[in-house]
């Protein structure tokens, strides 16, 4: 008596082209050549090496669920909305990707720190001992909220969304990121990123294993 061999696996031709394609790596997609100008906009680099235009980077800020979801509150609808109009009405070229980066506090330790520096000039300027005991505790509050606030930064880690926005100019590129930022609405809420920030985007880029070890 016989036995029937298993049918062994064939690859098909598409799969054979992707096993055959040349590996392109995400910045040979995005090739960059440097950084210009005070708000280090990339210049993009074509394949003859000239310059081919320009991007930059926007940090988008996610939703609180109290907010998009609240009792009472349209906030999702008010959401889709907005990013509908925000598509509508922003004609340039975007891209949106998503990685694994620290958390973002600059905001609020900008904040703590305005307070901080409020409750100094009161402490230096107040003769009454009762109101200077008080301001004191109030300053090593806010010293305890930047600490943690810095303490987040550099040991959380979240899904970051950022955006990338094209322009053939420079002017082009810094108008479009600015159209961006004003037309998110509800939807999206987006900022700047600093130099650091996109250096450590283009290190994902190039290799997104380090989001392990971020």
């Amino acid at each position: 008596m016989g036995f029937k061999q298993k049918k062994k696996n064939k690859l098909s031709v598409k799969q054979l082209a992707e096993l055959q394609r040349p590996q392109v790596s995400l910045l040979d997609l995005l090739p960059f050549k440097r950084f210009e100008g005070k708000d280090n906009l990339l210049v993009l680099s074509g394949e003859d090496k000239k310059d081919a235009g320009y991007m930059d980077m926007l940090t988008i800020y996610g939703k609180d669920l109290d907010f998009v979801y609240g009792v009472g509150s349209e906030g999702a609808s008010n959401i889709i909305r907005d990013y509908h109009l925000l598509l509508n009405t922003f004609t340039s070229d975007f891209d949106i990707i998503i990685t694994r980066m620290s958390a973002e506090t600059t905001i609020q330790q900008r904040a703590w720190l305005a307070t901080r520096a409020t409750i100094d000039k009161e402490m230096a300027a107040t003769t009454d001992n009762h109101r200077y005991r008080q301001l004191q505790i109030r300053y090593q509050l806010v010293n305890r909220q930047l600490e943690s606030l810095r303490n987040v930064a550099e040991n959380v880690k979240h899904q970051s969304y950022t955006a990338f926005i094209y322009g053939d100019s420079a002017a082009e590129a810094r108008t479009a990121r600015e159209i961006f930022i004003s037309s998110g609405g509800r939807a999206i809420t987006a900022q700047p990123m600093s130099l650091s920030q996109k250096k450590t985007m283009l290190k994902i880029l190039q290799d997104p294993t380090q989001q392990l070890n971020q």
